[in-house]
């Protein structure tokens, strides 16, 4: 029905122009303003489901993304929706050899070979197993039970979020950050000949079964802090340095 009004009618067109690129909609009859309003309605409804597949491919990626850890002295992973890869033993370079790489690796409980010769060919490098060394507990021993010539088992975890950052001289997490675990920094002893990193061992770690003889390989101790270069305030002297990891 006409009913002889012309409505001014604004509205700015899907993937439109600027503000001067408005379109101004002569509307005669109550039809053309239902129609108009159809197709609005039609835009709306396309946009929200083009919305929702933008959700639902968001979504895949982050179940597809994330970051690895390793969490040397444990089998397992922490909660917050971090999963294991897989776990065994951490192991590295012999403590009193002058040369070889410093790091460890978490080499898995059940391996594969490719080709190989048994036995000692004293041709290359060689990969040792690693105890936690506690020589003075009467000292400084913070583990919930006794860790003295243990061997040190690891995981590797995966998180759900993208990154992941051990912090040293921290026990919690930064603001927006996630906690994964918190422990202490350890590495080799300071007068031994090999070379070794800081890593960041769990706070109530555990043991290889059958892996409490004393076998040395690598081998790890606490961390003190010696101030000087470092501020003593922040960092006093001799007080051994925890660590967390935390994810984003």
């Amino acid at each position: 029905m006409n009913i002889g009004f012309v409505i001014l009618f604004f509205y700015r067109f899907a993937g439109g122009q600027s503000f001067h690129g408005e379109k101004r909609l002569v509307l005669h009859s109550s039809d053309d303003v239902f129609q108009e309003l159809q197709n609005i309605r039609q835009e709306i409804q396309a946009l929200k489901a083009e919305n929702s597949q933008l959700k639902t491919s968001l979504s895949a990626l982050k179940r597809d993304s994330g970051s690895l850890y390793t969490r040397w002295g444990r089998t397992t992973c922490g909660a917050n929706d971090t999963e294991k890869v897989y776990s065994g033993y951490a192991a590295g370079q012999q403590y009193n050899l002058p040369a070889g790489p410093s790091n460890f690796l978490c080499l898995p409980e059940n391996p594969d070979w490719a080709k190989y010769v048994d036995g000692i060919q004293n041709i290359g490098g060689r990969i040792y197993g690693t105890e936690y060394e506690m020589h003075h507990p009467d000292l400084f021993d913070p583990f919930p039970q006794p860790m003295h010539d243990e061997d040190v088992p690891c995981a590797v975890c995966r998180s759900p979020r993208t990154t992941t950052i051990m912090m040293p001289g921290k026990t919690s997490c930064y603001a927006g950050w996630t906690f994964e675990y918190t422990g202490y920094i350890m590495t080799g002893y300071n007068q031994e000949k090999a070379s070794s990193e800081y890593s960041c061992i769990d706070a109530d770690p555990e043991a290889v079964f059958h892996g409490e003889d004393n076998k040395n390989g690598k081998v790890l101790y606490f961390t003190e802090v010696e101030c000087g270069s470092l501020p003593c305030q922040e960092y006093p002297n001799g007080r051994e340095l925890a660590c967390v990891v935390c994810s984003k």
